[in-house]
């Protein structure tokens, strides 16, 4: 017995070829009007995944290089700042220098301590930097708060923090985008670096020191260089000085002094220049840390005192001497800083160069899935029309076909 198809059920079949025909005619339009293969999740499930997750990744690092572009920004204000105090330490020890010769009166040292005191606010100026964002560069985390100031004592306040910040700029790598006050002008070591020399207030003499260099291991000791009566017997015998530890245990007993030559002791050498007087001692301790705003405090309170006697043009030297080497340090810690700086902006370029090379991959990835392969979807497209036109005709012929047509 055969299967009974109605009329109504060959046109609606015929309906519905019609209709699915035009929904892939549709389909490939819209793949051509796009340019994607992918037009729903249902597509190509797999691939829509695959997508998804290149995707993210290529928004990943799309971030990281919008990470190194706020990180050289940052970074180039900072070496900008540094450039600018690195001048006015180069200005500031041209001053010192100056300031140092005999030839200067106590009216024309005053004249460079004002010049001095004035760099200095400058100097304070510079570490107070504000960024693009508000944010002050040399306060650590504390971006909001003005890291340095001067109390009513002239003390120099620190109120950011030690944390150097850090921003991600590859899958596998951080770079620091701050140096801290603390780095920068607060870590800087008085005196040569390793230990410093001071000068008791009660001298009376007109010795001078450089100050120092270690010669062997300088064991980080306290010392204190004392000079010694002459010879009663001979009156022109010469000045002697000894060497004792902070305990009191001679390190150097009594040795004739000499002007200009070397008095080494524990890894330390030392010269003095100048006429000490007995009894004048010199503490040898080892270097603290001393922010550069304070050591030019200090240098611009040296130069305003009245120099009148031998005694106090010794004080004065020893002083300047002091300032200088840690203008030196300071300028060679700044130094320091800067190269570290020229480190991290060649690594970000690096890194950018990296992050350019993986975008491009995955955009190719992304195209190889979602991009059309149009001479195929074209070719696609004329064959869906050529089925859906011959669908049309078929379905006109037949849509008048009906049993009563054939009954008299």
């Amino acid at each position: 017995m055969g299967i009974r198809v109605s009329t109504n059920q060959i046109q609606m079949g015929a309906i519905n070829a019609m209709l699915d025909q035009q929904d892939s005619l549709a389909r490939v339009q819209q793949q051509v009007a796009t340019g994607k293969r992918v037009l729903a999740p249902s597509d190509d499930p797999v691939a829509v995944a695959q997508s998804i997750n290149l995707q993210d990744a290529l928004r990943r690092t799309e971030q990281l290089q919008r990470n190194i572009d706020n990180a050289q920004g940052r970074l180039s204000l900072e070496e900008g700042v540094l450039d600018g105090v690195t001048t006015i330490l180069q200005r500031v020890r041209e001053l010192t220098v100056a300031a140092n010769n005999a030839t200067q009166t106590n009216d024309t040292r005053s004249y460079i301590a004002e010049e001095i005191a004035q760099l200095n606010d400058e100097l304070v100026g510079l570490a107070n930097t504000m960024d693009s964002d508000g944010e002050f560069l040399f306060a650590g985390s504390k971006g909001r708060f003005r890291p340095f100031s001067k109390d009513e004592n002239s003390n120099f306040l620190y109120y950011g923090d030690d944390t150097q910040r850090y921003v991600r700029v590859g899958p596998r790598r951080t770079v620091a985008i701050n140096d801290t006050g603390t780095q920068v002008f607060r870590k800087i070591r008085e005196g040569n670096g390793t230990f410093i020399i001071t000068e008791s207030k009660n001298n009376t003499g007109s010795g001078v020191l450089d100050q120092g260099s270690s010669k062997g291991h300088y064991d980080f000791g306290v010392y204190a260089l004392i000079m010694e009566d002459r010879d009663p017997i001979n009156p022109n015998a010469p000045l002697t000085y000894k060497v004792i530890d902070d305990k009191g245990k001679i390190v150097v007993d009594s040795t004739p002094f000499s002007e200009g030559n070397a008095i080494t002791f524990e890894g330390v050498q030392l010269f003095m220049l100048g006429e000490p007087e007995p009894g004048d001692f010199y503490v040898i301790r080892p270097s603290q840390h001393q922010d550069i705003f304070t050591t030019l405090q200090k240098l611009t309170n040296a130069l305003k005192d009245s120099r009148n006697s031998a005694a106090d043009h010794g004080f004065l030297h020893n002083e300047v001497n002091r300032a200088l080497a840690s203008i030196d340090t300071a300028m060679g810690n700044i130094l320091d800083v800067r190269a570290s700086i020229g480190t991290r902006l060649n690594a970000l370029e690096s890194q950018r160069s990296i992050n350019e090379a993986f975008s491009i991959q995955l955009k190719e990835l992304i195209s190889k899935i979602e991009d059309l392969d149009f001479g195929q979807a074209v070719s696609e497209l004329n064959g869906r029309k050529v089925g859906l036109e011959a669908s049309q005709k078929a379905f006109v012929k037949v849509q008048d076909i009906s049993l009563f047509n054939h009954l008299y």
